[in-house]
């Protein structure tokens, strides 16, 4: 299901510098990247203004910036976009979310716990999980912190 364009003008201008950053990294012009993603240059310039896309168009632009789908959306939510230049033919990438790392690192605790601790009751497993996942985030919290915010 494709998602309304976003109306958060902080996450477009974000998403536009993103862009911007990476067409002047591989020494493209605004033409360029317009004629790669077959759009007009007026539909590109809308992104680097800012402007919401729509996820079709932003699809176009990802290809043409070599970046993995979805990576405008992810851009917007506050992620980074995910590049994939050198990868193999055939090869996809996928950016992974904190979300999903979080349910991940929850059920590799609980899964660990079950398997070693016979006398914890599923009340203490669960607390011990939670604990874990807090941690876990402040760790994140304190990293994006120190790299300044990426």
């Amino acid at each position: 299901m494709a998602m309304p364009p976003p109306t958060d003008d902080t996450a477009l201008r974000r998403l536009a510098d993103h862009v911007k950053r990476r067409r002047v990294g591989l020494g493209m012009n605004k033409i360029d990247v317009a004629k790669a993603a077959d759009i007009t240059i007026n539909t590109y310039m809308k992104i680097e203004d800012g402007k919401p896309l729509r996820d079709l168009t932003y699809g176009k632009v990802e290809a043409a910036l070599d970046w993995a789908a979805g990576s405008c959306q992810e851009v917007l939510r506050g992620g980074e976009p995910t590049p994939i230049q050198g990868l193999e033919e055939g090869v996809a990438t996928s950016p992974v979310t904190d979300s999903d790392l979080e349910g991940d690192v929850g059920q590799a605790v609980t899964n660990a716990l079950i398997g070693v601790a016979d006398d914890m009751s599923a009340a203490d497993i669960r607390a011990l999980k939670q604990r874990v996942i807090d941690e876990w985030r402040e760790l994140r919290r304190n990293r994006r912190g120190s790299s300044g915010g990426n």
